[in-house]
């Protein structure tokens, strides 16, 4: 079946030639899908396509078989991937072969999206320290550096840093997302370096900096990146002055440092390392994806 227009700027020429690439390509897909050959062109394109792009909710979908035997080979292979309505593969889109049962799950970003971080070697080595023993380590410890397993918050300092940024979609994931978007040869590091509010959890660390490096690989499939990678955490904080005699007399006044205030006893230094893993699936284009950075204020 041949659609030949009346008339106008999208007649045909007066001698179709059935030797033209736009003859073969019509003819092709008349053969492949049972589709009317028209050679009106873009217009014809645009034609049908403009009522279907209405009725698209996503713009981009995730094919679907039957699953059963009458599959084709080259239909199965797609099932289960993700494409753009405006990037079709090789096959076409569901529905668009002869016969075809295949059909398009409108794809949602945020229903597909996640980051998963995951601490590991954050086991405790005892009870917690209270108040009184920090105190008491820093005038009877010789200033002896102190691990925070060793007091006995490591695993509720780590779990405190996942609420703070490992679970926030715009600080630590989003950061390694926008890294691993930036890199095109398959694999990324890079460090990273913040501050964290930790008093409310250990008494002695207060506003602790914690920072480390990531390093991953990533694996681009249509619209999404699939990232794989570990992640190194460091913590260092000194513990002095446990009287907050600095915070509560002499900053008030405009003296810090002005006068000693390590009476007696010695500063310490509290440090540790843990690490952790990442698995997470991204959207290639930042603009539709939840995952990217922020620096904290």
């Amino acid at each position: 079946m041949i659609f030949i227009p009346p008339s106008g700027r999208d007649a045909l020429p007066a001698r179709t030639d059935r030797a033209s690439p736009q003859y073969r390509k019509a003819f092709e897909a008349y053969l492949r899908r049972g589709t009317p050959i028209d050679l009106r062109g873009r217009a014809a394109l645009e034609e049908k396509a403009e009522p279907a792009a209405r009725n698209r909710p996503a713009t981009h979908y995730i094919w679907r078989t039957r699953g059963d035997g009458k599959v084709r080979p080259s239909h199965a292979a797609n099932d289960g991937k993700i494409f753009a309505w405006d990037d079709p593969p090789p096959t076409g889109h569901p529905g668009e072969d002869y016969g075809c049962r295949c059909w398009a799950e409108p794809y949602a970003p945020d229903a597909q999206e996640f980051f998963n971080i995951e601490m590991k070697d954050v086991s405790d080595e005892g009870p917690p320290w209270g108040h009184t023993d920090f105190i008491r380590h820093y005038f009877f410890g010789g200033g002896r550096t102190v691990t925070v397993r060793e007091t006995g918050h490591l695993g509720a300092v780590a779990a405190e840093f996942r609420r703070q940024a490992g679970d926030v979609p715009t600080r630590l994931p989003g950061q390694i997302a926008d890294f691993a978007r930036a890199e095109a040869d398959g694999r990324f590091t890079d460090t990273f370096k913040a501050p964290y509010e930790m008093q409310h959890i250990v008494f002695s660390l207060g506003n602790t900096t914690i920072r480390g490096r990531f390093s991953g690989t990533r694996q681009q499939n249509h619209a999404l990146l699939d990232l794989r990678g570990t992640i190194s955490f460091k913590l260092t904080d000194m513990f002095r002055d446990p009287g907050d005699i600095e915070e509560w007399i002499l900053e008030p006044i405009g003296a810090v440092g002005a006068f000693p205030t390590e009476f007696l006893g010695t500063p310490y230094s509290i440090v540790d390392h843990w690490r952790g893993t990442f698995a997470a699936k991204v959207l290639v284009d930042r603009r539709q994806s939840r995952f990217f950075y922020v620096p904290p204020r």
